[in-house]
């Protein structure tokens, strides 16, 4: 619903160019793509699925072929993005579920992601931020999870609370 809002409020003959950072299997945008497409926004689209996994990105542009003019690029958040093929200022809208805690830094990443955005772009960023074991449990195997060096803003755990994001900014 977000991003449908967003894409009300731009003029008719105006192109979104949005970037979704670490997308992974799709999930998100197995939800975000449909939803442009029947408001009949898909045409003002220039959607880009990134992921620092070249898997991930070959297995998107199966699961959306459907969708012309998507774009699949890795895009390591952890290393300057202009380093990596994208231009600084190319993106109205920057989506990211869940994938800023899974860094090194957050600091330094979202400096990076910041570096995309078009003047008064936008970012929304979801991220949990509750502890619970059984979470760590289920993802703390997967690379990333403890790979935090910013230990005066994560000390103990990967996962930040709704205080220390606001402190990022």
């Amino acid at each position: 619903q977000s991003v449908l809002a967003i894409c009300r409020q731009l003029p008719k003959d105006q192109t979104l160019r949005i970037l979704e950072i670490g997308a992974g299997t799709g999930g998100t945008t197995t939800q975000i793509l449909p939803c442009l497409e029947k408001a009949g926004m898909w045409n003002n689209i220039e959607y880009t699925f990134t992921d620092v996994s070249p898997f991930f990105l070959e297995k998107a542009k199966q699961q959306f072929s459907d969708y012309e003019g998507m774009l699949y690029k890795v895009l390591d958040l952890e290393t300057n993005s202009l380093d990596q093929g994208f231009d600084a200022g190319s993106y109205d809208l920057i989506l990211g579920i869940n994938v800023v805690h899974a860094t090194r830094d957050i600091k330094q990443v979202l400096n990076n992601i910041e570096q995309l955005l078009v003047p008064g772009g936008l970012c929304l960023l979801q991220e949990a931020f509750y502890k619970f074991r059984f979470i760590d449990v289920i993802f703390g195997m997967t690379d990333g999870w403890w790979a935090f060096t910013d230990h005066k803003l994560r000390p103990e755990h990967a996962l930040l609370n709704a205080d220390q994001w606001q402190s990022t900014f």
